[in-house]
């Protein structure tokens, strides 16, 4: 008998428990596998976890900025609002000091026209000043 026969015997005669150590094997390289995967999993898992805590708290972040510049734009707004209202101040005392300088004009033209003999009806008619006013004026300037 040579050496190969020997082997073959040899193997025909262990066979059941070649096969079984092959299933043993096989079955741990499945749980070796399972172990693995179920390694690498974790490890993303908490990957995944950790991008969404970094993410989470990035959001928190931008939603403060926001808020700060959102209660900056109110401010400024207010700000605005203000302003505004003290443009439109000013605007009706440009207008109320302009008026006041028509009356005073007014006003002169009708002492002058006193002092020029013209009588009330035509003073009232041509400054639009009121009856009291042209009155008070004529009883006081007439000379």
């Amino acid at each position: 008998m040579n050496i190969y026969e020997m082997f073959i015997d040899y193997l025909l005669s262990n066979f059941e428990i070649l096969i079984f150590f092959s299933i043993c094997l096989i079955v741990a390289g499945f749980f070796l596998l399972f172990f693995f995967q179920n390694l690498k999993f974790k490890n993303n898992k908490d990957t995944i976890t950790e991008y969404a805590n970094d993410l989470h708290k990035t959001n928190k972040e931008i939603r403060e900025y926001l808020i700060v510049v959102g209660n900056l734009l109110e401010n400024q707004k207010k700000e605005i609002t203000n302003i505004s209202d003290k443009i439109v101040f000013i605007e009706r005392e440009i207008s109320r000091l302009g008026n006041i300088k028509g009356s005073e004009d007014m006003l002169s033209k009708a002492i002058d026209m006193v002092k020029n003999g013209y009588d009330r009806e035509e003073i009232k008619n041509k400054t639009g000043l009121r009856e009291d006013e042209v009155e008070a004026i004529y009883t006081y300037y007439k000379k």
